[in-house]
């Protein structure tokens, strides 16, 4: 199967240790990443989500290349 061409990354669902659930992933040109829900969201101008610049960890498999 071949990849769509406008396809940059892709994401998975975790949880953390504390049970809060996250998205984990690998964005083509910046990187491993990991997103998490704004909890402390107080008004519309501020984000739903937030993205940071993850590195993956060593014990899990990696994830695919892109």
């Amino acid at each position: 199967m071949s990849k769509d061409p406008n396809e940059i990354g892709a994401l998975w669902i975790k949880e953390s240790a504390g049970g809060k659930a996250y998205l984990s992933g690998k964005i083509e040109g910046i990187g491993y990443v990991v997103v998490f829900k704004n909890n402390n969201k107080k008004n519309e101008k501020q984000p739903d989500y937030r993205i940071l610049k993850s590195k993956p960890r060593e014990e899990q498999p990696s994830e695919p290349n892109f």
